[in-house]
């Protein structure tokens, strides 16, 4: 029985510790604050910017001018969010379960998918991407419309 409540214990504070960190990848040099680069998005940016659900090959890109050598390797996701304008708080409702992109290096200031029609979309336009790898970013609102049947 001890041993079954200190896996239990040991369980949850693990599930605790994931749900809570930070997903936002920083470093912090000797004797220094915490230091995070924040790429400008570059797109998608603007209004009237409308996507739709299916095998188009899409791709975000941000600045990279400015990149410290230290994020130089890092690698990147891309996040599917959207904001919902009767909600009070800052949620961004990323989708943690399937990034639309991976792996990608942050230097090359691009990275290409597709929205796969699996994900089900409700036609919205206030959809955004959310890219993280140093810092994470979000783009201007965009639409997406749902996979045609």
């Amino acid at each position: 029985m001890k041993f079954f409540t200190a896996s239990l214990s040991l369980c949850l504070v693990s599930i605790s510790q994931l749900v809570f960190s930070s997903p936002i990848l920083v470093s912090r040099a000797a004797d220094s604050e915490l230091d995070v680069w924040s790429p400008t998005i570059t797109y998608p940016k603007g209004e009237h910017i409308v996507w739709e659900s299916g095998l188009t090959v899409y791709n975000m890109t941000w600045e990279t001018a400015d990149i410290p050598e230290r994020a130089q390797n890092n690698t990147g996701i891309i996040m599917l969010g959207y904001l919902d304008d009767d909600d009070d708080s800052s949620d961004e409702h990323l989708d943690w379960k399937d990034p639309l992109a991976s792996g990608f290096a942050i230097r090359d200031g691009i990275a290409y998918f597709t929205i796969d029609p699996a994900r089900n979309l409700t036609t919205m336009d206030s959809y955004i991407l959310c890219l993280l790898g140093d810092s994470g970013n979000i783009s201007d609102r965009l639409t997406i419309e749902a996979a045609q049947a």
